[in-house]
């Protein structure tokens, strides 16, 4: 695999899990924010510590779906290998002084 493709490999899982994923922890964030106050639970009956059980899920899944694209990044952009042929020339013999 050459440097192109790690790259390209990369912005996908970036654009696929990366964006999700920080929707899903803002979400998470607001869901945890909305959970204190008390006007926001008005039409909803569940409890608040069933709203801060699924802002916790909600941000730790998307945590998971944040460090796939860079997991994914580290390993295929250090595995690319450049797909020019390594220049083996010989070294001249020594000069005898």
């Amino acid at each position: 695999m050459n440097r192109t493709t790690a790259i390209w490999i990369t912005a996908a899982s970036a654009l696929l899990c990366g964006c999700p994923g920080l929707g899903l922890v803002i979400l998470g964030a607001l869901a945890a924010l909305g959970s204190q106050v008390p006007e926001a639970m008005v039409g909803n009956p569940s409890t608040p510590e069933e709203v801060m059980l699924g802002a916790g899920m909600f941000a730790c899944f998307g945590g998971v779906l944040i460090l796939i694209p860079i997991i994914v990044g580290a390993l295929s952009i250090g595995f690319a290998r450049n797909s020019e042929p390594a220049i083996n020339e010989q070294m001249p013999p020594p000069s005898q002084l």
